[in-house]
C-alpha cells in the first residue's frame, strides 16, 4: 500500500456539524497552550490553531503575515474543537482562528443564537438564516445547509449564500472577517476508467448507473443530508451500498482496487491530483460550500484585519491542497510551521 499524504482530521469530522475530538499536537512548532495564552501581552493577536491541520497551517500562516506587517502575533493552542474556540474568542484566550464556511455555519447555527444580527462583511444586509419547518420542503433533509438557509429550491445553497448568512449566526463580540477564494468542499470522485465507462461528468449523468456503483464515503457521512439521502433527493441516485472509511488513505485504496467505484473526498485531498481521479461536478449543490475564512474577536484591531483579510485574499485552493500534502497524514513531511512559509513563499 503507498504512504498518502492525507489530513490529520478523520474523514467523518466532514459529515459532521462540528468539529474533532482530538486536541491539536504540540510538536514544537510555536503553539502555546491555553495557560500560556491567557498571560500573553493584551495587545498580541492570539491566533487559534483551529479544528484541523488545514488550519493549523493556515494559523502559522496569518502568524507570519502580521508579524512582517509589525504586528505582535502568536499561535495558541485553545483546543481543537468549534466550541472551545468559541470561548477562547469571547474570553480573551484568542483573537482570531481560521475556518471554513459551511462548517461553521451549521455549528453557529445549531449552538450559538444571537440576540441582534451583526453586519455582514460586506456592509450589505445578510442573508435570511430563519429555517423552514414546513416538512412539505422539496428536499425535506431536515439537517441540510439548504434548510437553515431558507433555500428550498431545486438547488442547494451557493457558498455566497453561506458567507452571507454567517453574520447572522455567529455570537456576539465575533466579527467575520473577508472570505477567500480557497475552497475544500467535498466531491464525488471516480477513476478514470469508471468515468469513461459510465460516461461521467457530472453528479446528473450517475443517475442511471448510480445502481450499478459502491461509493464510499466518510464515516458517519453516509446518513447525513450530503449521503444517501442527498444523493437520492439531488440526483436520483441510490447507490448499491455505501460503506464508510475512517481514513482518506483507506477510501482512496478502496477505489483504485475497485473495492468501490465512486468516493466522497475534499476537493483539496492530493488524492485527487496525484492517482488522476476525476471530480464530478456538483451542479445542484449538493456537497456545502467550504470556502477557507478567518472570525475574529472585537479586539481584533483594523491593522491586524487588514493584513488578515490581505493573505485571505492570496490563499487558493492549491494552497489548501499543498498544505494537506506537506503537513497531512500520519508522518507528516513538515511541521505546521514550515508548511506555512512553504506556502508563504510561493509566487503569487
Amino acid at each position: 500500500m503507498r504512504v498518502r499524504a492525507v489530513a490529520v482530521l478523520t474523514l467523518g469530522a466532514l459529515a459532521l456539524a462540528g468539529c474533532g475530538q482530538a486536541a491539536p499536537q504540540d510538536g514544537g512548532d510555536g503553539a502555546q497552550t491555553g495557560a500560556s495564552a491567557a498571560s500573553s501581552d493584551g495587545g498580541t493577536v492570539k491566533i487559534a490553531t483551529g479544528v484541523d491541520v488545514q488550519t493549523k497551517v493556515l494559523a502559522h500562516l496569518y502568524r507570519q503575515r502580521l508579524q512582517a506587517d509589525g504586528v505582535n502575533a502568536t499561535v495558541v493552542d485553545v483546543g481543537s474543537s468549534r466550541e472551545q474556540i468559541v470561548d477562547a474568542l469571547q474570553d480573551g484566550r484568542a483573537t482570531m482562528v481560521p475556518d471554513f464556511t459551511g462548517d461553521l455555519y451549521v455549528y453557529a447555527r445549531q449552538h450559538e443564537t444571537p440576540e441582534t444580527p451583526q453586519p455582514s462583511a460586506s456592509g450589505s444586509p445578510a442573508a435570511s438564516a430563519t429555517p423552514v419547518a414546513s416538512s412539505d420542503a422539496p428536499r425535506g433533509l431536515l439537517d441540510s445547509l439548504g434548510q437553515f438557509l431558507g433555500i428550498t429550491g431545486e438547488t442547494g445553497p451557493s457558498d455566497d449564500d453561506v458567507y452571507r448568512a454567517l453574520p447572522d449566526v455567529l455570537p456576539r463580540g465575533i466579527r467575520l472577517l473577508d472570505s477567500s477564494g480557497a475552497q475544500r468542499t467535498d466531491r464525488m470522485v471516480v477513476t478514470a476508467v469508471t468515468g469513461a465507462k459510465y460516461s461521467l461528468g457530472d453528479l446528473n449523468s450517475v443517475g442511471t448507473h448510480c445502481g450499478q456503483l459502491s461509493v464510499g464515503m466518510p464515516t458517519g457521512y453516509a446518513a447525513s443530508a450530503q449521503g444517501e439521502r442527498g444523493l437520492k433527493a439531488y440526483y436520483d441516485c441510490t447507490p448499491r451500498a455505501t460503506p464508510e472509511y475512517g481514513s482518506t488513505g483507506e477510501l482512496v485504496d478502496a477505489l483504485l482496487s475497485d473495492g468501490v467505484q465512486a468516493a466522497v473526498l475534499p476537493s483539496t485531498d492530493p488524492a485527487i491530483e496525484d492517482d488522476g481521479l476525476v471530480a464530478l461536478d456538483d451542479p445542484d449543490r449538493l456537497f456545502r460550500p467550504e470556502r477557507a475564512v478567518v472570525i475574529g474577536s472585537d479586539s481584533l484591531s483594523d491593522d491586524a484585519a487588514a493584513t488578515v483579510n490581505a493573505v485571505s485574499a492570496d490563499l487558493t485552493s492549491e494552497d489548501l491542497t499543498t498544505i494537506t500534502r506537506l503537513a497531512g497524514g500520519s508522518s507528516p513531511a513538515m511541521t505546521p510551521e514550515k508548511a506555512a512559509t512553504y506556502v508563504r513563499e510561493q509566487p503569487r
